[in-house]
């Protein structure tokens, strides 16, 4: 396959698990924000802030909106093409992937996601408020489930779904382990009944913006506490938003791609880190440290592939 095909591939999957991403971030971040209001703690602005500082757009925000609230959030990271991390941004970006590999893809992913395009290209907020946020929301999520369900369904075994499977994985990855990371530091326990209620609300809207609610419950009899949850995110295999699942899904795939490739061999180093460390050992080095760390290994990989596979001669 040549390079700049396996590149749009592997981009065109990537930017379409980013959009889902975004969107569950958002879902969390209104969750979380209702809760702990309706827990009685009133509003709280620090967590409108957070799909900011995880993207790295606080800055531009505040110098074009001036002031934070949800409305301004949701628009902003939904609807501003003046924002490359917003919905309409990035799937701006998929579907032009998409096009340029057009012929490498059947009729049903190639109509999923400009179908999806074209039903928000010409999206502004005020009609999203009319339509009905929520539901505009669970709607992207279920047409970047219908997206994966027409790669996975309808596209041949061959290195083309390989290079798509490696751009969805890696940005899960790097999501989750960002996701994880932007948490505010907690103390490792608390008597403080108000903390208490606020750790369980945010602990439940985080577990459900990354899919992992029902997998917590099935693995641990306790209440929602945060140490579990990174225990779970970070180490089980089995749990499809894992930093571990995540390394697996890229390691088998660079191994049928290439069993000597050097992205491989970095890739397999990392998923032997993740299988024998403990989650002792990350609570020692620092949660967010280890995360962070995590996420530039993946940048690293990322880049490994591309100069493996994909450089345009």
């Amino acid at each position: 396959m040549l390079g700049r095909a396996a590149d749009n591939l592997f981009w065109m999957t990537r930017y379409v698990e980013r959009v889902e991403n975004t969107v569950r971030l958002l879902r969390a971040t209104a969750l979380t924000a209702l809760l702990i209001e309706s827990g009685g703690n009133g509003a709280d602005t620090s967590v409108w802030a957070r799909p900011l500082l995880l993207t790295g757009r606080m800055d531009d925000f505040l110098a074009r909106y001036e002031q934070l609230s949800p409305g301004r959030l949701m628009a902003y990271m939904l609807l501003d093409r003046d924002n490359p991390a917003s919905v309409k941004s990035v799937l701006d970006r998929a579907r032009e992937s998409a096009r340029a590999t057009r012929h490498l893809l059947t009729t049903e992913v190639w109509e999923g996601i400009n179908a999806t395009w074209l039903a928000i290209t010409d999206l502004h907020f005020a009609a999203l408020q009319q339509q009905g946020l929520d539901d505009r929301l669970d709607w992207l999520t279920e047409r970047c489930f219908l997206f994966r369900g027409a790669l996975f369904g309808s596209m041949r075994r061959d290195e083309g779904l390989l290079f798509a499977n490696l751009g969805l994985y890696l940005e899960r990855g790097d999501h989750t382990a960002r996701f994880l990371a932007s948490q505010p530091e907690r103390a490792a326990a608390t008597e403080d009944p108000a903390a208490k209620v606020r750790e369980y609300y945010e602990g439940t809207a985080l577990l459900k913006a990354l899919g992992s609610y029902r997998a917590y419950r099935e693995t641990y009899s306790s209440n929602i506490e945060f140490p579990r949850i990174a225990e779970l995110l970070i180490l089980h295999g089995t749990v499809p938003r894992s930093l571990r699942g995540a390394v697996d899904e890229v390691v088998n795939s660079l191994r049928a791609l290439n069993p000597t490739a050097d992205s491989l061999k970095a890739a397999h180093e990392l998923q032997y880190r993740l299988q024998t460390i403990q989650i002792g050992h990350v609570r020692r080095v620092g949660l967010r440290a280890f995360l962070l760390d995590f996420s530039k290994e993946l940048d690293e990989i990322s880049g490994q592939i591309q100069r493996d596979f994909m450089m345009v001669q």
